[in-house]
């Protein structure tokens, strides 16, 4: 059966039952005789619910019931939802469970950040989502078995849709080791190809990859070389490298895709936008619903019951700072910051280590001036990584802070802020070659000589690229929330002056 080309534009929603293949129907809404359907999608919500500037879920589930009593609409989520600020690190994913069950999704795939809290949590928290979370390259690695369903198999007003899931393979390295158990994840060139085989013997009429794969060239495979790999995926629902598109290209210009026949959708991030692709006889167009905010009933109350339940135990004050501390997502995974400084400080002074390290992504938010609250220190660090110390040779803390440099100007977390030491760097240098000097307690690193270290157990354990400062035999001596919670009730308010920059040096 030869499938035909549609278009998107709406939300409806569906209670599904999962099993390696899933197949239902959807007799509610219009019957298009031409094919038409839409499909809403959202991506890298990461617990941004509405009251921080955002859509919020409201509008997402509002935007379903308006296009879904004029033509079959299907609504996606591309992953990263269980993490990314306090309301998600205090119920551990729970608050986006109980209201993305309200909303009305019928499939989503998982994201990097859903592994944050363990796979065990993982699998708890979809379970209850009411809907299919689904991935056809994440398996595990002792059987070979699919850890969740490969695809799902929808049919609604006429119009039967087939949606497969990918997962980045950058999830291992952005994952606390030990977080994925078993699972591995393997290509998703191969995972799509064979998806798109066995949907076409399913007879649907489009086939619709949800991936959490982005498009920034950072070494793992992007959704455009999936697409111009892989012949046969009409739609691509991205997400990951937060890139706002419309017209299956980045708003900002800022990536130029492989072309394809397939259309690639992405809403950016934390619900600014939502998604809106619609498929008809005319072809496929992607574009984005900017605003205002919509409401709707039973969402806006699982939003608030959320939001109540947290904010009682994020309004504790536990800090005072005069001077704003940058947390910007370009500041912190280029050059040094002075919250990155405080962040490695506080490590350093309570471990009595000589090297603190951070990665840069695990830092996610600035800190305004003012009262510091629990909420904040969640927003900065959601994480809360366990600070593992080690003693390590300089030999391995100097191929650390190269490879550390050899990350300037690409805006990746795995850029290391850090305290105890001088770093003196050329960026003008071949990677690889940058340092200049490096001094501990002011005094020239010896490659061979053993350092006290503390780092997140993120970097302790091999993730991110550092499997040389990985292996030492370590004591975990607390998460990093708590550390940096007791560092603020030590040091009083904090003014500029009390944080010592100048430790990452140009020359």
């Amino acid at each position: 059966m030869e499938r035909r080309n549609l278009t998107v534009a709406a939300v409806a929603a569906l209670a599904v039952l999962s099993c390696l293949v899933l197949t239902y129907c959807s007799h509610g809404g219009p019957a298009d005789s031409d094919g038409s359907f839409v499909i809403i999608h959202t991506n890298d919500t990461h617990c941004r619910y509405g009251w921080d500037g955002g859509l919020g879920f409201s509008t997402v589930a509002a935007l379903r019931e308006s296009y879904s009593s004029e033509t079959p609409t299907f609504v996606v989520d591309a992953g990263d939802f269980l993490q990314g600020n306090s309301y998600g690190a205090v119920l551990d994913g729970r608050g986006s469970v109980d209201i993305m069950k309200n909303v009305g999704y019928d499939v989503g795939v998982p994201g990097n950040h859903e592994f944050d809290y363990g796979i065990g949590t993982f699998l708890e928290r979809i379970e209850a989502l009411g809907y299919p979370v689904i991935c056809a390259n994440l398996v595990y690695g002792d059987t070979g078995e699919s850890v969740l369903d490969e695809y799902v198999v929808i049919e609604k007003g006429g119009v039967k849709v087939g949606f497969f899931g990918l997962l980045t393979p950058e999830t291992v390295a952005t994952v606390r080791h030990g977080n994925m158990g078993a699972a591995v994840i393997t290509d998703p060139t191969d995972a799509a190809r064979r998806m798109v085989s066995a949907l076409e013997g399913k007879g649907v009429d489009s086939i619709v990859a949800i991936g959490h794969l982005g498009v920034e060239k950072v070494g793992y495979v992007t959704s455009d070389e999936v697409c111009a790999a892989v012949h046969g995926i009409d739609i691509f629902i991205d997400a990951h490298s937060h890139t706002e598109m419309e017209g299956g290209k980045a708003c900002d210009r800022s990536v130029e895709l492989i072309p394809s026949g397939t259309v690639i959708a992405s809403t950016g991030c934390y619900l600014d936008n939502v998604g809106i692709v619609r498929s008809g006889p005319d072809g496929i167009s992607a574009g984005l619903y900017r605003g205002p905010p919509l409401r709707n009933g039973p969402v806006d109350a699982a939003t608030d019951a959320v939001k109540s339940e947290v904010d009682d135990v994020l309004k504790v004050k536990v800090g005072y700072t005069e001077t704003l501390l940058d947390g910007d997502r370009h500041s912190l995974r280029n050059g040094e910051t002075n919250l990155g400084d405080l962040a490695a400080d506080s490590i350093l002074e309570l471990s009595g280590a000589q090297v603190a390290l951070v990665n840069s992504g695990g830092i996610r938010a600035s800190i305004q001036p003012g009262d510091i609250t629990l909420n904040e220190v969640y927003d900065v660090l959601p994480y809360m990584d366990p600070i593992c110390v080690f003693e390590a040779p300089g030999s391995a803390i100097h191929e650390c802070m190269e490879y550390s440099l050899g990350l300037l100007g690409d805006d990746n977390g795995e850029f290391i802020q850090f305290a105890g030491m001088t770093v003196t760097y050329d960026p003008g240098a071949e990677k690889g070659h940058r340092i200049q000097s490096i001094t501990v307690d002011g005094s020239e690193l010896e490659a061979d000589s053993l350092y006290k270290v503390a780092a997140l157990d993120f970097i302790a354990m091999g993730g991110g690229n550092y499997p040389m400062i990985s292996g030492y035999e370590a004591q975990i001596i607390g998460t990093q929330d708590a550390i940096f919670v007791d560092y603020l009730d030590r040091i009083g308010p904090i003014t500029a002056e009390d944080i010592k920059m100048g430790r990452l040096v140009a020359v």
